[in-house]
């Protein structure tokens, strides 16, 4: 087969080897003459530029033509001597046959003339006769003696050119014989770059044909040789092959068991070690000696306390898990905590036939992190106190434990005061470290076993349970109110921020956990509302009221405004004719009699909701239209609350309204509250700046009750003071009130600010607010509010004092 090989490789492979030397040589000569064809093109080029161009005999003609113009031109001057065109014409022409003489100095004439001395001294004697007439050329005084000085030259030009068309024959006869030698070489030259590309085909097609027969070839020898190789597998035995086979697998088989992420230990009927892997003696921080095949349990235990992985009582634990459960026919599962910190969990296999095998895993970081995981469900991040989850379980547990001890439970729901301005004014950092002091606050004053909870925010929830009286929640609360109201020192700044708290104490068992968190969430409202810095028991009527006021909310949310609510109207009486000089409209809610509210409850309700922005803006609406059907010595005034300042654009809405309604600006009064300009915002002060341009007249509401201050009435100019019904309610019994009154009256006055005493009830307080110089009043005494036909009818009835 080998010797087949040999004698059939070198034919064809020797052969190519001359083919690939031949297409080179081939190609080598080829690109030669391509080269020289490149050169012959160039020449060929170079030849024909010679013929094409101007030759010497074209020069010389051309100087003798110029030469007969310029004295035809001296002809012409002599015969009329006064021409100055005639002597233009002969200067140039002079001009040009003197540049035509440049031209015999220059390119191929100046070889044509040096070939001849005889040439050279002709062309000489022309050039300096010529140049020697520069200066009496165009004189006519001097052209008969130009014209005799130029006779002899014709003569010279003539046998010039004569000369030079007897050498150009010549040069162009020769120029021709070479482009005819130039044309057969590149002729020849063409014909040899055909026959060699037919050449270079041939070699080509024949290399082709010898590589096919030598892949043939190899691919015989090829199949030889696999049939040889088989054979030569066939001759092993199978012993070895069964040798080979079983050494692979046990070294796969202890690979495969040192690399394993679990410990292993496989154990016989009588609990002796048949194999074990590193990772267990790893786990366990054993030598692998220790663990060597048939060691028993007892030298494991042994081995266990030696390495110092665990305490004797950790070993026996985990050695136990086998001996007790040495009988078991299903797989087992236990988890071991050991002394050290670790966590490890046990699986543990029966075998057929007994024995068993148990695998071993270091779960302690899952086991920290899933602890952590649960922790963090179930806490405040910030506070690491219990949230709402772990809150509701724990008062769940205290709730039942309470009422089987028949004792009482109390859930206080905490919301710190100001602490959204504190946390905008110094930011979120700064706001996350004072709640942190207020839980460290909390933790101080309750029981370890109370539950202490932040819930979102701000608030906070503990659940105080094993009371024997409220009274003890009321002690606490107590105590936590005085904690709270401590001021906090927090980067270099001393802040205030006490607490509101709201008290639920568990009464009977069938309150809820949910129950009692609501009722202790009322209770915190109600603190809110009583003045912060306090804390507020819940009580029933509580739930009433939120019942109510749940009520409203969804009736203002469900029902058009017209369908809730109508205007009335108190007439605002001048003390000193007694006509109406306007009215007051008043918005009244048409289900208060059946639910038993006040109108203030009812926009109280609507102010909290958002809802009085668009309340408002009906009320001045509804105003504005009836307003226009009274008579026009009478105003209307309209109640604006702040919200409709920081929420809408009331100068927008009061234009509008004047517009659609058609009221006159100078007809409406529009009553503000001192609260609106406590802010002290730009925006307010340009808002009712605003409205004093439209020609709306101002009434500042309920003054007395807020800081009455002089800068108001100064900065905003209001039109009308409204004296606050308290101050006139005691004002014939309460000296101080007499006083203030008196002092409100007398400074509107030197201002020229009309007073309005408001809430006048009896004759002796219309005698006393009208010796006190006030202006108007409005009470019941002259009037209650009236619906719009019983107005009518006032007015008809009365027409003054």
């Amino acid at each position: 087969m080998l010797g087949f090989f040999t004698r059939s490789v070198p034919g064809p492979g020797a052969a190519v080897r001359a083919i690939r030397i031949v297409l080179a040589v081939v190609m080598i000569c080829l690109l030669s003459a391509a080269s020289y064809i490149s050169v012959l093109v160039l020449k060929r080029q170079a030849a024909l530029s010679h013929v094409s161009r101007y030759d010497v005999a074209f020069s010389a003609a051309q100087g003798l033509s110029e030469f007969l113009r310029l004295r035809g031109e001296l002809y012409e001057l002599a015969l009329e001597p006064d021409s100055p065109s005639a002597a233009d014409a002969v200067r140039l022409r002079y001009e040009i046959l003197l540049s035509r003489l440049s031209l015999f100095e220059a390119g191929d004439f100046i070889t044509f003339v040096q070939e001849d001395p005889e040439r050279a001294e002709t062309v000489k004697q022309i050039s300096d006769r010529l140049f020697g007439l520069d200066s009496v050329i165009d004189d006519p005084a001097h052209t008969r003696e130009a014209l005799a000085a130029t006779r002899p030259l014709e003569a010279s030009f003539t046998g010039l050119v004569s000369a030079a068309n007897s050498y150009g024959g010549s040069q162009v006869a020769r120029e021709q014989r070479e482009l005819f030698q130039l044309h057969w070489e590149f002729t020849g030259l063409a014909i040899s770059l055909a026959v060699g590309g037919f050449i270079l085909f041939v070699l080509n097609a024949w290399q082709n044909r010898l590589l096919v027969v030598a892949q043939k070839s190899l691919a015989e020898t090829n199949a030889e040789l696999r049939e040889a190789g088989a054979d030569l597998a066939a001759a092993v035995t199978e012993k070895q092959q069964a040798n080979v086979e079983l050494t692979v697998q046990n070294g796969l088989f202890e690979t495969a068991l040192d690399n394993m992420s679990h410990g292993l230990a496989m154990f016989d009927a009588t609990g002796r070690v048949i194999v074990s892997n590193r990772r267990m003696a790893e786990i366990f921080r054993l030598k692998v000696e220790r663990l060597r095949p048939g060691a028993e349990l007892a030298e494991l235990e042994k081995a266990l306390i030696d390495a110092g992985a665990c305490s004797a009582q950790d070993a026996r634990e985990i050695l136990s898990q086998h001996t007790m459960s040495g009988a078991a026919s299903e797989p087992e599962s236990f988890v071991l905590h050991l002394q050290d910190g670790r966590t490890i969990m046990l699986s543990r296999q029966p075998m057929a036939g007994g024995g068993w095998t148990a695998t071993y895993e270091d779960i302690t970081e899952r086991h920290r992190a899933q602890a952590q995981i649960y922790h963090m469900a179930r806490h405040d991040v910030l506070t690491d106190l219990p949230n709402r989850t772990l809150l509701l379980e724990r008062f769940q547990t205290t709730l039942l434990r309470d009422r089987a001890a028949e004792r009482l439970t109390a859930v206080m729901c905490i919301d710190l005061d100001n602490f959204k301005k504190i946390n905008d004014t110094f930011g979120h950092p700064f706001g996350d470290k004072l709640l942190c002091q207020a839980a460290l606050r909390l933790r101080a004053i309750f029981r370890d076993g109370d539950t202490i909870s932040r819930v979102g925010g701000d608030e906070f929830t503990v659940v105080y349970g094993g009371l024997t009286s409220a009274e003890q929640a009321n002690a606490i609360a107590e105590r936590l109110a005085d904690a709270l109201s401590e001021p906090y020192y927090i980067g270099g700044h001393e802040v205030f921020c006490a607490g509101s708290i709201g008290i639920a104490v568990s009464e009977n068992t069938a309150e809820s956990v949910d129950e009692l968190l609501v009722n202790a969430d009322l209770a915190l409202y109600q603190a809110k509302a009583a003045g912060r810095a306090t804390y507020t028991f819940y009580t029933s009527d509580m739930l009433v009221r939120t019942k109510r006021r749940g009520r409203i909310e969804s009736t203002l949310l469900s029902e058009s405004f017209g369908e809730q609510f109508h205007l009335a109207f108190q007439p605002i009486t001048d003390l000193a004719t007694g006509r109406v000089t306007s009215v007051e409209g008043l918005v009244r809610w048409r289900h208060a009699a059946a639910d038993r509210v006040s109108p203030q409850e009812v926009i109280t309700v609507a102010e909290e909701t958002g809802l009085i922005v668009d309340l408002g803006a009906w009320v001045l609406h509804e105003a504005c239209e009836i307003a226009t059907t009274l008579p026009e010595e009478i105003n209307m005034a309209v109640n604006l609350s702040p919200l409709q300042f920081g929420r809408s654009n009331i100068v927008d809405i009061v234009s509008r309204t004047l517009k659609d309604t058609g009221l006159p600006a100078r007809r409406l009064d529009l009553e503000i509250t001192e609260t609106l300009l406590l802010e002290d915002s730009p925006r307010i002060v340009d808002d009712l700046r605003a409205l004093r341009a439209l020609g709306a007249r101002l009434s500042l509401d309920d003054f007395g009750t807020g800081y009455s201050s002089l800068r108001y009435l100064r900065r905003f100019a209001v039109d009308k003071i409204k004296i606050d019904r308290s101050f006139i309610e005691e004002i014939g019994r309460n000296r101080d009130h007499s006083s203030i009154v008196h002092a409100i009256i007398n400074m509107a006055n030197s201002l020229g600010i009309r007073t309005v005493a408001e809430g006048v009830e009896t004759a002796e307080q219309l005698e006393i607010v009208r010796a006190a110089g006030c202006s108007e009043v409005q009470g019941y005494l002259i009037s209650r509010p009236l619906r719009k036909a019983e107005l009518d009818r006032f007015l008809t009835d009365r027409p003054g004092w």
